[in-house]
Order: C-alpha cells, then structure tokens, then sequence
C-alpha cells in the first residue's frame, strides 16, 4: 500500500475517534491540576461527541465501536457536572470498563435494530452478521470484564482490551467479507 494511500486511510479512521483523541490530549497534557484536568476533558469529550455521533450516524453508519466510545465521553461530561468523585470513578477506578461497556451497549443495540449489526458491515446474509456481531458481542463483554478486572494495570487492563476488540473487530469483518 503506497504511504499516501495508508496516510489517508490512517486519517479516515482517526476522525472516528477524534473526540476521544481530544479528550485523552487535553486529560494528559492539559493545565492545572490532575483532576480539575480530566474533569475538563471530560466535559469537552462530551460537548464534542455529542455532534459527533451525529455526524458517526449519519456519515460513517457501522461505526459502533467509536459511537460507543462516545457515550462513554457524554456520560462523563455528565458526571463531570455532577461531581469530581464521579468523574474520577469513572476515568480512573473503573479504568477502561466503562469505554468497552459503552461500546457493549451500543453494539447490542446495533446487533437488535440495524440491519448491519454490531460489525457495521453490510452483507447479504442478515444470518452470517448477526454471528460475526454475537462474537463481537462476546469479544467486548470479556474485554469490559478483563479491563474491570485489571484496571490497575494501565497496559493489560487498558490498552490491551480495547484493542484486542478492535483487531477482533477487523478480523470479523473479513471473515464476513470472505462469507459472500
């Protein structure tokens, strides 16, 4: 794949999860003490995933993953106007459950009411996308429990779980390309 090429496609995808990407910069390298920061990152991964999912619905339809990390940034703009023990809860004793049970519930929703299931791929078999969304069901269950379960550990109870579910992710989406 020619640079330009992977460029663009590494650009494409990145707009998916701009909010989030906002929000972990601000959270990380933002001013002022460690919780009055992720507090405002909170509240602006909110504010900008909100116009955002619009736009993930109405453009980039099967994008559960990144419209799930997105609730997950408005219930914390949310808990970040409720209070400081809520946001640090949710950010930091729960670790990256909360993200991958928001994925979860999206992907449940899309798997119930959209024709292209929580895989967001479009396929003649409405049977063969309903089992690749049920395996990605299962994948982000365990992956929120494990995340649950290790979120001391940033690595194995963070990094690894989310992207575990997004590599398994794209190889169910090409299982299901080969099905057709």
């Amino acid at each position: 794949m020619p640079i330009r090429q992977l460029s663009r496609s590494y650009l494409i995808h990145a707009a998916a999860f701009a909010p989030t990407i906002a929000f972990l910069l601000w959270g990380r390298f933002g001013s002022g003490d460690a919780g009055a920061r992720w507090s405002a990152a909170y509240l602006a991964g909110g504010l900008l995933a909100l116009p955002h999912a619009a736009w993930l619905l109405k453009r980039r339809a099967g994008s559960w993953i990144a419209l799930g990390v997105d609730l997950y940034l408005a219930i914390g703009g949310l808990l970040a106007l409720a209070s400081a023990q809520a946001v640090d809860l949710w950010g930091r004793g729960y670790g990256a459950a909360p993200a991958l049970a928001s994925v979860f519930a999206i992907g449940l929703a899309a798997t119930l009411l959209s024709p292209l299931g929580f895989i967001g791929e479009p396929h003649p078999d409405p049977e063969q996308v309903r089992r690749m969304s049920a395996w990605l069901l299962l994948a982000s269950g365990l992956a929120a429990g494990i995340a649950l379960w290790l979120r001391a550990n940033p690595l194995l109870g963070g990094v690894a779980p989310v992207l575990a579910v997004l590599l398994i992710r794209g190889r169910l989406a090409q299982q299901l390309a080969l099905a057709r």
